[in-house]
């Protein structure tokens, strides 16, 4: 069984009304407090940052901004996708 997380660090963020609704909307569905969503979402913020960092750093040494072949200036689009849960075994370690 995997071992939960204990919590320490507590993060005292300003947020406007807009956004308090959306993660109050997010944490009714799952039924989840509000810290606990915007834990969840703070979480897979930074994961989506690093994975835009990782990007930018395949660009060439000294290409700051991606450019299409043509040399139309792109920008980083996030999705979501489904992909199965890799088996313990099924790592490098």
């Amino acid at each position: 069984m995997a071992k939960e997380k204990v919590y320490s660090e507590v993060l005292n963020l300003r947020i406007d009304e807009a956004m308090s609704r959306e993660i109050k909307r997010i944490g009714a569905q799952s039924g989840d407090a509000d810290s606990e969503t915007a834990r969840k979402l703070i979480e897979w913020g930074i994961e989506a940052h690093r994975a835009r960092e990782a990007a930018l750093l395949g660009l060439r040494y000294d290409q700051h901004q991606p450019y299409t072949p043509s040399g139309r200036e792109m920008y980083l689009r996030v999705t979501a996708e489904w992909v199965p849960v890799r088996e313990p075994e099924d790592y490098d370690l």
